[in-house]
């Protein structure tokens, strides 16, 4: 229950009410206590429980728990969700030159910049040290642009993570690596999710660093395919190779009432490439 102040604000009160018989006369006797600071205290324990102390984000038991209510969402509505697992390169490096102190306001940051990123439905948390990670959900109901959309958010981070920080007037740059794991469902387990897009991580690394990697292997060819051509089309139009056609439009009674634009791409090492085989990066963009 709350109360109201002279002031008019609210407050909680815990009330306790006795019935008792006065010479056959029923009495009633009420007590109210101000509880305020018990809800606070309850308030943090919860905090202590479920956030991380430093940056404020949901930790690793808060974030198991929301991973598994988007599992079971995503078994309901079909829609893929992601789970992206960030590790900071070389944070020791900073801990050990700059000390603790720097490291916690890069951390700090870091959690806002992270959670600047998404939509107000997705979950930024905090593992502990310098690991991140995110869940999205609803994505799409389409692989190949549940992986196209989890991939423009990948580069949104590597790009918001590696602009420049002022701490104590001390400018830093620091870069990340990155591991995505699509699900969809109750395939996997929420424990599961976190190992494989950790290990997707830590491929990155292996790859140099400040780059993404998707921890299936279909996904991840998927990307590479998607990446080559879209290269090979940047080429294409430097080097005109497109070309337009134009195939006449037809009536019942064979009469040419118009034409139709078509457009080819004439691929130096593979030929012809048909208009399906590329049109549909613009559907992803």
């Amino acid at each position: 229950m709350v109360a109201i102040r002279a002031d008019g604000s609210e407050f909680p009160v815990e009330v306790t009410i006795t019935s008792i018989d006065n010479i056959g006369l029923p009495l009633v006797t009420g007590f109210i206590r101000d509880i305020t600071e018990r809800k606070q205290a309850e308030q943090e324990i919860r905090n202590l429980a479920f956030f991380d102390a430093l940056t404020n984000l949901p930790n690793r038991r808060l974030l198991q728990d929301r991973l598994e209510q988007a599992l079971i969402s995503s078994s309901r509505s079909l829609q893929y969700g992601a789970v992206i697992f960030i590790d900071l390169d070389n944070f020791k490096a900073l801990n050990d030159t700059r000390g603790h102190a720097l490291g916690d306001l890069l951390l700090v940051e870091i959690a806002r910049r992270l959670s600047d990123c998404v939509r107000a439905d997705d979950t930024v948390a905090r593992l502990g040290g310098d690991e991140f990670v995110l869940v999205l959900e609803n994505i799409s109901d389409d692989l190949t642009q549940a992986i196209a959309k989890a991939k423009q958010l990948a580069e949104k981070i590597q790009v918001v993570i590696n602009q420049p920080y002022y701490l104590q007037e001390i400018e830093h740059h620091h870069t990340s690596s990155i591991g995505i794991c699509l699900f969809q469902g109750v395939e996997q387990t929420a424990e599961e999710l976190l190992q494989r897009s950790d290990t997707a991580m830590y491929q990155a690394k292996s790859r140099g660093r400040n780059t993404f990697v998707f921890f299936d292997p279909q996904m991840q060819a998927a990307l590479e395919k998607r990446s080559r051509i879209e290269a090979e089309m940047r080429k294409a139009i430097t080097n005109n190779e497109f070309q337009i056609y134009y195939q006449p439009q037809v009536d019942a009674h064979a009469q040419v009432f118009g034409v139709e634009l078509l457009i080819r791409w004439m691929q130096p090492e593979h030929g012809l490439v048909m208009p399906n085989d590329f049109i549909w990066l613009k559907k992803l963009a």
